[in-house]
């Protein structure tokens, strides 16, 4: 757990270089980190059932580690609105992607693939309205989730990262790029 919690910190760690993340207090471990919690790995299967195989296995092998070799204990949970959510952390992604001045749709790097230069240009017509849809939903999911770490203390929600491992590049995607809207979006989630 402690390594977690080193890795949880480094991530946390504001971007002094952001004048977003420049102002917020670097995370501190607490005391309450030091004390022994039940270890549980909190399974959402709905999730897991999109992953491609390949990934399905990789999520299987880590489960049963922890669980045979670490003391883990597994809980199934849920969560609500679970393809919608994923839809809004997208489109929030997108948006939060396209509103850096230097990625604006006028000066899109010409070092971007014209792929991703569409999604970008997508991102930026996400209207207002449907944004702050997408936010009162992940807040929702928030409030969710808290209620789901006071029921379970201790709990590491897992899910898999991105429901593939990649996907079939072919050469001429080299010379003049591929757009793939879809797998670009269900890798967000």
């Amino acid at each position: 757990m402690t390594d977690l919690a080193l890795a949880y910190r480094i991530m946390a760690a504001p971007d002094p270089t952001n004048p977003i993340s420049s102002v917020f207090t670097p995370t501190t471990p607490s005391s309450s980190s030091q004390t022994t919690r039940p270890k549980i790995l909190g399974i959402c299967r709905p999730w897991f059932s999109s992953a491609s195989p390949l990934v399905l296995s990789a999520c299987s092998a880590l489960i049963s580690h922890y669980t045979t070799n670490l003391g883990y204990t597994t809980t199934d949970i849920s969560l609500p609105h679970l393809h919608a959510g994923q839809l809004a952390h997208a489109l929030t992604i997108l948006s939060e992607i396209s509103s850096y001045p230097a990625l604006s749709v006028p000066s899109i790097p010409t070092t971007l693939s014209p792929a991703n230069k569409l999604l970008l240009g997508v991102g930026a017509q996400i209207p207002a309205t449907d944004l702050l849809l997408a936010q009162q939903l992940r807040n929702m999911l928030m409030q969710h989730l808290a209620h789901l770490f006071r029921q379970h203390p201790g709990l590491l929600i897992v899910t898999p990262t991105t429901p593939n491992a990649g996907w079939r590049r072919y050469e001429q995607d080299m010379r003049c790029g591929v757009s793939d809207a879809n797998m670009s979006v269900q890798s967000m989630r």
